[in-house]
């Protein structure tokens, strides 16, 4: 091994030792910061104060995304928004650092669905910062689906708001990534003018941000061909990484100079700085690891300390719960004990003048149905009687008729002066007969009192409409009458009434072996 890999190797082997006791400082700082952060947030909890909850958990969020914890960032800012109903500046700037989140996990219609909101509210409440910032990132996002004409656009009227606000540093950044967007596009004198006007206005801005756009510089300096310009700006990139330990910019930059040197033709020192770069790459992923792993170590000990104190609260108010539960069930016991008592004692005196209550309802009631029943009796008997009457005087009727025509009959071969007085006669019995015609009606009326349904279900029963003679017809089999009684009551002859029954039941529906009379009664 020669001289110069020695040096090398102990040199970062000395710089290995220093990270890791910068780690460990590193740690205990991030460990004391977590927990300064939750123990804000739980005395917010505690005091329910929402303001200082939103503030909490946005720093938490914020602390996760610097991280690069993104689920935990994201679960924070949603849990802020939860509280934070209005739509206000703090609004914009959960939304935008949302949208950012998702966009350095590639989501890049998640992260522009979030921005476009903010966008949308920003301009609403005239809230020109977190205009400018969704505009910036909504640049970023056109450029990472290489939409590089919308990225343009995106960023120019970003770069319009922040020189309105005189915001130094967003004006570097955005910058910066016009000059990137140019770079992509190949135009290396474009990008090359917004890496230097970046540059300018970087100046005050963080050390990570200058170094970026060192670094940016340099690679234009050195795709354009300029590349003594390239090395000393890459080199100074180089030299302020190692001031401020950043290992993710001293990789980049190393990187940049082995290109560097490799297009001035010094394959030797670009080889060796290619090397450096895997080194310092190498132990930067490491040290970075090492980061995430132990912060997500302290976020895992800080959520399980947290769990056990929940299960010890939840295991604390179960036992007062199980307390208040064993007390509240020995007074609901005595209680149900002497209520049952008094209960027992009241009921079974109840009991006996509840008996004495129910038997006298019972012969009451007994009484009153019998009387109802007497009174049902009485009156369907009356109604029979005059149905019975009814059939007697139609019957009457019909003989009386056929008296007169007898009569009239006999009259024909007799002399005027007989003739006269016999006429005169059946005038008045006529008349008198003619003055009761209103009784089929009564008739009718009665018939339905006692068989309010009759005619409904034998309508219903019949293929065809029934005429009002069948409809009389099947009235006086309901009464159970016999043929030659209603051949009396209609004047007709039995034989008629045979026939009458015949045309009737081809009407009905009746089977072949049942009969009529029988299916009428049943209506």
């Amino acid at each position: 091994m020669n001289l110069k890999g020695l040096f090398l190797l102990c040199f970062f082997l000395t710089q290995a030792v220093a990270n890791a006791q910068e780690n460990d400082a590193g740690l205990q700082e991030m460990d004391s910061l977590i927990s300064n952060l939750k123990e804000t947030l739980e005395l917010a909890e505690t005091t329910n104060d929402s303001l200082e909850k939103i503030r909490a958990h946005i720093q938490l969020a914020d602390f996760y995304k610097k991280m690069g914890i993104a689920n935990e960032a994201i679960q924070h800012y949603y849990q802020a928004l939860e509280i934070h109903k209005p739509k206000d500046t703090i609004f914009v700037y959960i939304e935008n650092n949302i949208g950012a989140v998702n966009l350095s996990l590639k989501h890049y219609e998640t992260a522009k669905e979030y921005l476009n909101k903010s966008l949308q509210i920003s301009e609403k409440i005239n809230f020109d910062k977190g205009k400018a910032t969704a505009y910036m990132l909504l640049g970023s996002v056109a450029e990472k689906k290489s939409n590089y004409d919308l990225a343009l656009e995106f960023q120019e009227r970003s770069l319009v708001i922040f020189k309105q606000l005189q915001d130094s540093t967003d004006l570097a950044i955005t910058y910066e990534n016009i000059g990137s967007i140019y770079e992509d596009l190949g135009d290396l004198a474009k990008a090359h003018n917004y890496f230097s006007i970046a540059h300018e206005y970087s100046k005050n801005s963080p050390s990570n941000i200058q170094i970026n756009i060192i670094n940016n510089l340099g690679d234009a300096n050195r795709k354009s061909g300029n590349l003594e310009k390239s090395l000393e700006l890459t080199q100074q990139a180089l030299r302020m990484s190692k001031e401020t330990h950043n290992g993710h910019q001293e990789a980049s930059a190393l990187k940049d100079l082995a290109q560097v040197y490799a297009d001035m033709g010094a394959y030797k020192l670009s080889y060796e700085y290619m090397n450096e770069h895997d080194k310092v790459k190498e132990l930067e992923v490491e040290r970075r690891n090492t980061e995430l792993v132990s912060t997500l170590q302290i976020l895992y000990n800080i959520k399980e300390k947290e769990a056990e104190v929940k299960l010890l609260n939840q295991k604390n108010e179960i036992n007062r719960i199980r307390q208040n539960g064993l007390l509240l069930g020995s007074v609901f016991v005595v209680l149900v004990l002497a209520g049952w008592i008094f209960y027992y004692k009241k009921k079974k005196q109840q009991e006996s003048k509840l008996y004495s209550y129910e038997q006298e309802l019972l012969k009451a009631d007994l009484e009153r149905k019998t009387a109802e029943e007497s009174a049902l009796q009485r009156e369907i008997g009356i109604k029979l009687s005059a149905l019975t009457n009814y059939s007697l005087h139609l019957a009457h009727k019909n003989k009386m008729l056929s008296d007169i025509s007898h009569t009239l009959f006999n009259l024909k071969d007799r002399n005027a002066s007989m003739i006269k007085p016999k006429l005169e006669s059946l005038v008045k019995e006529i008349d008198f007969d003619l003055a009761k015609e209103q009784e089929w009606t009564e008739f009718i009326g009665f018939f339905e009192q006692i068989h309010p349904n009759f005619f409904e279900n034998l309508k219903s029963s019949a293929s065809s409409e029934l005429s009002p003679a069948e409809l009389r017809l099947c009235m006086l089999l309901r009464l159970n009458l016999s043929s030659k009684e209603i051949a009396s009551i209609l004047r007709i002859t039995p034989d008629s009434v045979r026939i009458a029954r015949y045309r009737l039941r081809k009407k009905l529906t009746i089977n072949t072996k049942d009969d009529l009379q029988t299916f009428i009664l049943n209506l």
